[in-house]
């Protein structure tokens, strides 16, 4: 099977909050992939202020996969170890079906998440893990977006408690982070 990008909500919503939902679509290239779960939260966040952005979704990613009886189970399993006793049902729900999706169909592709507990599951499974950082650096390093402006995102998604790259501080750091 070709290489496919899953995104999880977590990583379609710093897009929308950077308002470059067009640079997600020319980083999935048409090979962009979704489980039902994730699109049906997708559709939700679109509801959310300054998230309407989030409904372009549907053109990078194409209709859903729903997942099969084997991978509905294999997908509680998975939400299972990634749940906290006090979680909500849905919680990792998204994250959990994508998974057993790429397990059960022995999908070749990246899982795309911030979500660390997930991105662990994942790469115990021999997925590839990709973050909302590492794209953005490859779109840098493509030259669709420059340094500043990248920095610029950088603070938007902080002051938004989205996350940053690892060991990214100051203006220096993240220079060297984007020259690595």
């Amino acid at each position: 099977m070709a290489v496919l990008l899953f995104p999880d909500n977590t990583v379609l919503i710093n897009f929308a909050i950077l308002n470059r939902m067009d640079l997600l679509e020319r980083l999935a290239n048409g090979n962009g992939r979704w489980c039902a779960t994730v699109a049906a939260e997708c559709d939700a966040s679109a509801r959310q202020p300054g998230l309407a952005t989030l409904a372009e979704a549907t053109n990078i990613f194409g209709p859903p996969w729903f997942p099969d009886p084997t991978e509905l189970q294999n997908t509680q399993l998975l939400r299972d170890e990634l749940a906290s006793p006090r979680d909500r049902p849905h919680r990792h729900l998204g994250e959990a079906e994508t998974l057993a999706i790429m397990i059960h169909r022995q999908v070749h592709g990246f899982f795309v998440t911030d979500d660390n507990d997930a991105a662990r599951l994942a790469t115990r499974n021999n997925i590839h893990v990709v973050r909302t950082w590492h794209l953005l650096k490859i779109a840098a390093k493509a030259d669709w977006i420059d340094a500043d402006t990248l920095w610029g995102y950088l603070q938007t998604l902080r002051a938004r408690r989205r996350g940053s790259s690892s060991g990214v501080t100051d203006r220096p750091s993240f220079d060297k982070w984007l020259a690595s």
